[in-house]
């Protein structure tokens, strides 16, 4: 992502610090992922996952095709040298 503002640039240069001092901790200290989890499992014991879509719900798979088929080969220049895949 490329920031915008100076603002933005310091935003995401303390995010990063933060980020990279918890894995920090995380690996200097594995008993803190095992806090972590139980906090964890605790905070989603009562919460219980359902979906709200029907078991049988297929996503419209051709909902943007002619949009994706007009830029598609202007797209190509930013693929990471890997064959494109649909499925």
């Amino acid at each position: 992502m490329t920031p915008t503002s100076t603002i933005a640039h310091k935003g995401m240069v303390s995010a990063s610090k933060v980020l990279a001092g918890a894995i920090l901790d995380f690996l200097n200290h594995p008993e803190l992922v095992k806090e972590a989890r139980a906090e964890f499992e605790k905070a989603t014991t009562e919460m219980k996952y359902f979906s709200v879509l029907p078991a049988d719900a297929k996503p419209p798979l051709d909902l943007n095709k002619d949009t994706m088929d007009h830029y598609r080969a202007e797209m190509t220049k930013f693929y990471l040298n890997k064959p494109v895949r649909f499925n």
